[in-house]
């Protein structure tokens, strides 16, 4: 690897050779920008998607259990957590909450969720971690 130092650095950039570097990283910069910034919002787009059918799917087969106002996080066995409380367990990731869905815990109803419910189910879920700060947090 060759060294270069930050005087020659400079020489290239300021000849007549050099001039055209300045005017194109910042146009590749601004390229990446907004590459970038676009990526995200596609991708935000489509979490909404997944949040909006995850959220149809709890109203619909999760809301008795864990979608009541004030419900914490378990408290006893035979205690239920509220959506709220899971999304906001530390370390809780959407692989995590899949997972959990995946295993078919035997204190659930087997609803018999597709891989695309799932993960559409925990994005929701995800979704509330930060919604209703008047929600009690886990462990309260």
């Amino acid at each position: 690897m060759q060294y270069v130092s930050s005087r020659s650095m400079l020489s290239v950039l300021t000849s007549r050779r050099g001039r055209w570097f300045v005017p194109f990283a910042i146009l590749l910069a601004l390229t990446l920008i907004l590459t970038v910034a676009g990526s995200i919002a596609v991708l935000q787009a489509a979490h909404a998607d997944e949040i909006g059918r995850g959220e149809q799917l709890a109203k619909r087969l999760c809301a008795v259990c864990h979608l009541n106002p004030g419900q914490g996080e378990k408290t006893g066995p035979g205690t239920i957590p509220g959506f709220v409380a899971v999304a906001r367990r530390e370390g809780q990731t959407l692989e995590g909450i899949v997972d959990w869905l995946t295993s078919v815990p035997p204190m659930m109803p087997n609803h018999h969720l597709s891989q695309d419910e799932m993960h559409a189910l925990a994005f929701y879920i995800l979704s509330l971690r930060d919604a209703d700060a008047g929600q009690p947090s886990p462990g309260q």
